[in-house]
């Protein structure tokens, strides 16, 4: 499987040396999984969801059975999650109150099941099924599907103690974006523009991406600066679990630092690239609309004005005096 990025598995390289696999996810069949062995269950869960997530589909356990002397397991069966159909009492209920969820399996028959030998405590795949019936999620939303809507230690640590600091969440979202690669917005959906915005909103935030040369060399030094703020993030924070690991990352960014503000300095321009920036500043990032008033009855500061003399109050509708109404008129109550 030579198209998966090994950074997203720490033991990916392991795995393919023991399948012994050098293909493409596309191009992986039956027969380079059924047989193969491995030495423990973690493994092959490990194996089943990197595949899943660079194929394009959501896996979830089926079946797995144990021992009821000491529960160890000994069989277990991922499937994808459309495998299978819903049963027919959830869809024909007569006395529903809500209304149904929307129907996700279609009976697909993607599998992998695997089993403990007893001799070698080895786990040998006895059924691989790489078919699927419907379509798959494209690579660029693969993080949305259930199996793979996880966060990083990282990532979870970092957004903790920004939290703690008061950081607000608009602001932690915004920063975690940024710092994965910005947020590639380049036309704002029309379902989103609202009627009470000014007129020019559609033309002043549907800018593209790339318009200008000095636009594009921004947001790429932007991508690379979030890219590397990602790998970093993660260095520090397995780092700082010691003192020894700590003075060895120390050391070792202080040489990179003067090596790269070197480089900096020598021959780049300071104009396009900034090592930081900041959420306004981010000409990816949709900013709200100026807020215009809209058209209405005037404000009752608008309307006091001089009449006789009077200012402001209500006028009476019989005599058209002032400091008073119609019920407590004098000409009404004879008076």
């Amino acid at each position: 499987m030579t198209d998966v990025d090994i950074a997203s598995n720490s033991h990916w390289q392991e795995i393919l040396d023991t399948l012994q696999l050098s293909k493409s996810v596309a191009e992986i069949d039956t027969h380079d999984i059924e047989g193969k062995e491995m030495v423990s269950l973690k493994m092959w869960e490990a194996f089943y969801y990197t595949y899943a997530r660079w194929k394009g589909f959501s896996p979830r356990i089926d079946d797995t059975k144990s021992r009821k002397s000491d529960g160890e397991i000994y069989i277990r069966r991922w499937v994808c999650n459309k495998e299978g159909f819903r049963k027919e009492k959830f869809l024909n209920m007569p006395d529903r109150k809500k209304r149904p969820k929307e129907i996700t399996r279609c009976g697909c028959q993607a599998a992998l099941r695997i089993l403990r030998l007893q001799k070698t405590n080895l786990w040998r795949c006895q059924e691989f099924v790489p078919f699927h019936n419907h379509d798959l999620v494209i690579p660029s939303q693969i993080q949305f599907t259930r199996a793979n809507r996880e966060v990083p230690e990282a990532v979870a640590a970092q957004v903790i103690s920004m939290n703690r600091c008061g950081i607000k969440t608009s602001s932690v979202v915004a920063h975690i974006a940024l710092q994965s690669g910005g947020l590639d917005i380049r036309v704002i959906p029309e379902s989103l523009i609202l009627t009470r915005w000014r007129k020019d909103v559609k033309t002043s935030s549907s800018t593209q991406v790339g318009e200008h040369s000095s636009e594009h060399q921004k947001m790429t030094q932007l991508s690379r600066f979030g890219a590397l703020n990602a790998y970093s993030n993660s260095m520090n924070f397995f780092a700082s679990h010691s003192e020894a690991t700590f003075q060895m990352a120390k050391m070792e960014l202080e040489k990179l630092n003067t090596i790269f503000r070197a480089s900096y300095e020598e021959g780049q321009n300071s104009q396009n690239s900034q090592p930081t920036t900041t959420y306004h500043d981010n000409p990816n990032i949709i900013q709200d609309p100026v807020r215009v008033r809209t058209k209405g009855m005037a404000s009752t500061n608008s309307r006091k004005g001089t009449n006789d003399g009077v200012q402001g109050g209500r006028q009476c509708t019989l005599c058209g005096g002032r400091d008073h109404n119609k019920r407590t008129c004098m000409r009404r109550t004879g008076v």
